[in-house]
């Protein structure tokens, strides 16, 4: 991509983009999050369960150098069998916990979404030109280099740091028991290991908020990308206005067979249009049509065209107003709509229209 392309892109990027972009794999990442988690997660698993472990390797040990009579006869596969119990017992829950967080931090930056698609083998990813470029592109092997070199320094410095500390006790371990030497030696190595781990953790912040930018950056867009996107999303305006067109006139004839299905209009008188419809069986009228302003206009004059009677009543209009299309009016209104239906009617009879 040119230095052109990438000044244009000066707009941050939409939710579908960075939808598209974490489906296709590209989310930040830190290189060292697994291991690190995975460090860590095995050093307090050594802390809470280091006695215990301690415990079973004594209790196989013990078994071994009691009985030597019993070991030197017992076959290979029986000795095989009780070790490689012995160690899962030892090695399994620690590897189980070290295991579980390094895919917890996996999950930490990628999300739960799996992609059968990124597992397809793509040719376009053997591309050697490609590779070459990322290869010897100065910014990649400048980061590369002062992050490897970052944590050499580090995890270097701390441990000089522990050491030079611990020091002294080590020096007093010649004269001191074999199982106070064991713990000694122990209680230091887990001190180095827990301070060159939390160096880790600070430098894969690091990787990852540089990791972080570079995204960032890397998913920004044009405005006409952003353009297109939106036209994609919403769909072509002039595609839009004549659905929107064809939507109107459906709903126009709906609302005209509704008006020329009701017995009457209730209108209030030109912002309220009401279309009430009475049969004996239904037990009580029903409200078949509804419209305010242009729509009760419309309806109005649906019904002038068809001779269906049209009665001005504000206080009645807005009381059935509130009641849905569909619907059989409330029993308070019973009176009123019988008084305005009994009108109706007689004018029916006599041939004549409200």
């Amino acid at each position: 991509m040119s230095d052109d392309d990438d000044s244009e892109k000066t707009q941050e990027a939409t939710p579908e983009r960075r939808r598209q972009a974490r489906e296709n794999g590209q989310f930040p990442r830190a290189k060292d999050t697994g291991s690190v988690a995975a460090t860590i997660a095995l050093l307090l698993g050594l802390s809470g369960f280091g006695g215990t472990l301690v415990g079973e390797i004594r209790a196989f040990a013990l078994r071994c150098f009691r009985d030597t009579a019993a070991v030197a006869n017992a076959g290979f596969d029986v000795i095989g069998h009780e070790a490689a119990i012995t160690l899962a017992g030892v090695i399994g829950p620690i590897a189980g916990i070290a295991a579980l967080a390094a895919v917890a931090a996996g999950l930490w930056e990628a999300g739960f979404n799996p992609e059968l698609e990124l597992a397809m083998p793509k040719w376009e990813r053997l591309d050697p030109i490609a590779k070459l470029g990322q290869l010897f592109s100065p910014k990649a092997a400048a980061a590369s280099t002062l992050l490897a070199l970052g944590r050499v320094g580090a995890v270097g410095f701390v441990a000089y740091q522990v050491i030079q500390r611990e020091l002294p006790k080590l020096e007093r371990l010649s004269t001191a028991r074999l199982s106070d030497g064991a713990l000694a030696c122990c209680e230091v190595l887990s001190k180095l290991g827990l301070w060159c781990s939390l160096a880790l953790v600070v430098l894969t912040g690091l990787d990852y908020g540089y990791s972080w930018v570079r995204h960032e950056k890397s998913i920004m867009m044009s405005l006409d990308e952003v353009k297109r996107e939106h036209h994609q999303q919403e769909g072509d305006p002039r595609l839009k206005a004549r659905q929107r067109a064809r939507a109107r006139e459906r709903i126009r004839r709906g609302l005209k067979k509704q008006v020329l299905e009701s017995d009457v209009i209730i209108a209030n008188p030109t912002h309220i249009a009401v279309g009430l419809r009475y049969r004996p069986a239904q037990g009580a009228p029903q409200v078949l049509a509804r419209g305010f302003d242009e729509v009760a206009l419309y309806m109005r004059q649906i019904a002038e065209e068809a001779n269906v009677p049209i009665v001005e009543n504000k206080p009645l209009a807005r009381a059935l107003a509130q009641v849905k299309v569909g619907k059989m009016i409330p029993l308070e209104l019973y009176a009123a709509v019988a008084e305005v239906l009994a009108f109706v009617y007689r004018l029916k009879n006599r041939g004549r229209r409200a």
